[in-house]
């Protein structure tokens, strides 16, 4: 009904959008001789060129004359976009001119950006960046304002400081770019500059913080005339060579593997990707959790050929961004039966066979994206009657995303699509996995012509199905709790199908100083889309608001003198879908600082008013327990990034049932232009008076009980990084971390009436010794590291040697812990490591 009405509406304000008339027109002249890209503006294409010189700034104030000129000239051939940025400066000795490796965000360098938008859609293009130093960043943009920086274009630039400041070139391939009309095209274009040491940025045309979006403040570039057919085929072959040790130093294993990603363009609207025995070797690894609250932590993709083009297919499921519709991480996951069936030799990861991606321009406002993969059966530990066990079957994932557009970007309909199939043959896998997963998702979304309101609406439903054993295994996992007394839900141990619905509306004003969302979101019990996409929690009705004031200018406040500064005052309450029962009601206020010297303060505070029900965390499915309110706090400062040493610290803390104080404190040291340091620190200590301790029984059966116990938890962690810039194409990157979390259980007790108002009603003591006389306790260590020395020989193509380390320990008789676990990292250091060396050469080609 929501998705009817928007549409209604979006129709009776079609005729109203007109685009914004101050955005002004770019021309782009023709070249018979291209010039040479080398940082200098003395070539003949770029004196007959046209001038632009309308910047102004947009930070830290909005429509100002920049503090230093910029000019800047578009022309053109047949194959390649030629851009070139005059950034004048009368002290060219104050510059900041730092090597990084490509696509390193730094904020204090001095750089130059251009935006293009060849679709003319106003929601989707490309991001180009090369700084003094002429480190290049690229990135896709889509959605209006969102930036996949994963994205690595083929492209050339070049940088070079003189008496007048310091110049920037541009030669984009227009095969590297998307669009529809090759004789006479009409793109979308931004060019920006950042100077470091000032903080001040400028744009033409200007574009402003306090609208909503970024392609769709593009002004227009015309003057591109019959260009040549672009090049449709690309390769990047590759070859890999590894070595790992396995059960520690008792055997080496040695391995070589032939793969490579293939690119083909058959027209301008059509792109189909293929790779094949993909690699991820030179990936860092996952940070250690110990993850003690039941509920699935969500990981950041780190692989390239995943999180490129990944905006195609983001869609959220709730506000916060963690529930999604579509998880890569899935594909290439951890073997569903390591923990039960594994071997030494077993992989940590399913193996992809391959992966393919299309995507394409249907019109010219309707796109689609398809992403497919295969992974293979993964074996573990020797059966008894001979052969090995399967811990992973082979498997098909597919995803596939519509987008429409209309009202120049202002409004959209939205399908994507989801399906997973499993090879469930094998006996003990179909008691585990399901066969198939599927979902399909509707979405729109509308704006008002200027930008300024925003109201969209989803709708997903999914369908799961497998035999019973593999069904009744999901009703039970914590996504479901389908066990739990009065939770509304009726476990079933002979269905073969679980399915369900996500909906969600939202309104949003996004512009302006005050900003305003409210937002609603209902979850029905059965819903599940975790084979292929990431779900906390199913059978919710959750509702969210809030107000926030954000000042995009300088201004002062009580004397304290801020660049820009935001502050929030916000509510999220939670309930069952089935009971009505509350689980979470919360206020929020938060406050947000950016000083004048760019350092930032962050302050949050929120507590939950009212006693709720805690279920997955305090009883893993069983009885809902009644909790008292809680409180937490949060305080971080971030110094100013262009210093030598750049501070960071971040407190929170929490006070209720669960008691937890937990500390950060890193430091990033840029030791010279081209190297830099970070070492980070990490503290918590808790205490939780009912944490889960153990169910007894089966949860299927009335009969199970669920005991609680005080748990007293210690994490440190130790996180230490370098980059190390030799060349602009040659990078050194190292990561490691040490870790170690430990927790002691106490005051063993039964649930007894979980809704009582009254400790003494909630739990009762618990008669068998054997159980409360020696709890046990959690002691897990880890140490992960990654070494990566990157080569880029020529343009798209690189050669890199990898070494990853591994050590663990988890054991179950933890001792004490100080204020810093020397010993237990010199424990873990006796471990002989899982060791991994890997030499991976690529080579780009293109036809």
């Amino acid at each position: 009904m929501s998705a009817a009405i928007l549409l209604l509406v979006s129709a009776k304000l079609q005729a109203q959008h007109q685009h914004a008339a101050n955005e002004p027109a770019m021309a782009a002249a023709r070249t018979s001789v291209a010039p040479t890209i080398d940082g200098r503006d003395d070539d003949a294409a770029w004196r007959a060129a046209p001038l632009l010189r309308d910047f102004r700034t947009f930070a830290p104030v909005e429509g100002h004359e920049p503090r230093f000129r910029t000019e800047a000239r578009i022309t053109y051939d047949d194959r390649m976009l030629y851009v070139l940025v005059r950034a004048f400066d009368p002290d060219p000795s104050a510059i900041e001119r730092r090597l990084a490796r490509r696509d390193t965000f730094d904020p204090t360098a001095d750089q130059v950006l251009l935006f293009l938008d060849p679709y003319h859609d106003r929601r989707s293009g490309y991001e180009f960046i090369v700084t003094s130093a002429g480190v290049k960043q690229d990135a896709a943009l889509a959605n209006d304002d969102g930036e996949d920086f994963s994205w690595d274009g083929v492209w050339d630039a070049a940088a070079r400081v003189d008496s007048l400041g310091w110049v920037a070139e541009f030669a984009i391939p227009f095969g590297q770019l998307r669009f529809t009309d090759r004789s006479a095209p009409t793109f979308g274009v931004m060019i920006g500059r950042w100077v470091g040491r000032t903080g001040e940025r400028a744009s033409t045309p200007q574009y402003s913080r306090a609208r909503s979006g970024v392609v769709s403040q593009f002004g227009d570039l015309t003057g591109i005339r019959d260009l040549a057919a672009a090049p449709g085929l690309e390769m990047i072959p590759y070859a890999l060579e590894r070595s790992h040790n396995i059960e520690q130093r008792a055997r080496l294993a040695n391995e070589m593997s032939l793969g490579g990603d293939v690119r083909w363009t058959p027209r301008p609207t059509l792109t189909l990707g293929l790779t094949l025995n993909p690699d991820f070797g030179e990936v860092e690894a996952d940070p250690a959790l110990l993850n003690l609250t039941g509920v699935e932590v969500r990981q950041n993709e780190r692989r390239p050929f995943f999180l490129e083009g990944a905006g195609l297919f983001a869609r959220p499921l709730a506000g916060d961004g963690v529930d999604q519709l579509f998880y890569s991480r899935r594909i290439g996951r951890r073997p569903s039966l390591m923990d039960s069936f594994g071997a030494p030799d077993s992989p940590g990861e399913s193996t992809i066979l391959g992966a393919a991606r299309m995507t394409a321009r249907l019109a010219p406002a309707t796109s689609l994206a398809v992403l497919g993969a295969e992974s293979a059966a993964e074996w573990g530990a020797t059966r008894p009657t001979g052969g090995r066990y399967l811990i992973e079957p082979s498997a098909r994932f597919g995803v596939a995303s519509v987008q429409h557009d209309f009202r120049a970007g202002r409004s959209g309909l939205g399908l994507m699509l989801t399906h997973v199939n499993h090879d469930v043959a094998d006996s003990i896998v179909a008691a585990a996995l399901p066969s198939s997963a599927d979902a399909v998702a509707l979405s729109t979304r509308h704006q008002t012509a200027d930008g300024a309101y925003q109201a969209s609406a989803w709708v997903v439903g999914s369908d799961v199905r497998g035999g019973t054993g593999a069904i009744e295994r999901l009703q039970l996992l914590p996504v479901h709790a389908f066990q739990q007394p009065g939770g509304g839900e009726q476990f079933d141990s002979t269905r073969t199908r679980l399915a369900g619905t996500d909906a969600s509306v939202l309104f949003e004003k996004l512009s302006g100083v005050l900003r305003l969302d409210a937002s609603y979101r209902r979850t029905s019990p059965g819903f599940d889309v975790n084979e292929l996409g990431f779900l906390q929690r199913a059978g919710l009705q959750v509702v969210s608001s809030t107000v926030k004031a954000k000042f995009t200018s300088p201004g002062s406040f009580a004397g304290l003198h801020y660049r820009s500064a935001e502050a929030l005052a916000g509510f999220t309450g939670i309930w069952s879908a089935a009971t009505g029962r509350p689980e979470d009601r919360s206020p929020l206020l938060h406050a947000l600082v950016e000083l004048p010297n760019l350092a930032v303060v962050h302050l949050m505070t929120s507590a939950q008013t009212a006693a709720s029900y805690c279920t997955i965390r305090c009883t893993r499915g069983g009885p809902a327990l009644l909790s008292a309110p809680a409180r937490f706090a949060m305080a971080e400062f971030t110094g100013d990034p262009r210093a030598v040493v750049v501070p960071h610290l971040l407190l929170t803390r929490t006070r209720g049932q669960q008691r937890r104080v937990e500390a950060q404190a890193d430091a990033a040291w840029r030791i010279r232009s081209n190297l830099k340091l970070s070492l980070a620190a990490y503290a918590s200590n808790g205490d939780d008076a009912a944490a889960f301790y153990q169910r007894f029984g089966d949860a299927r059966r009335d009969t199970a009980w669920y005991a609680v116990a005080r748990l007293q938890d210690y994490t440190r962690s130790l996180t230490p990084r370098l980059d190390y810039t030799l060349t602009q194409t040659l990078t050194l990157q190292w990561y490691a971390q040490a870790y170690v979390s430990r927790g002691t259980y106490s005051d063993v007790r039964r649930i007894n009436d979980a809704g009582g108002r009254d400790e003494s009603q909630r739990f009762a003591a618990i008669a068998d010794s054997s159980i409360v006389a020696h709890p046990n306790g959690l002691d897990y260590k880890q140490f992960r590291s990654n070494a990566v020395l990157r080569w880029e020989y020529r343009p798209g193509s690189s050669l890199v040697v990898v070494w990853s380390q591994g050590r663990d320990m988890d054991e179950a008789t933890p001792g004490t812990i100080g204020v810093w676990p020397g010993q237990d990292l010199r424990d873990l250091f006796t471990r002989a490591p899982h060791n991994t060396v890997a030499v991976k050469l690529s080579y780009w080609l293109a036809r």
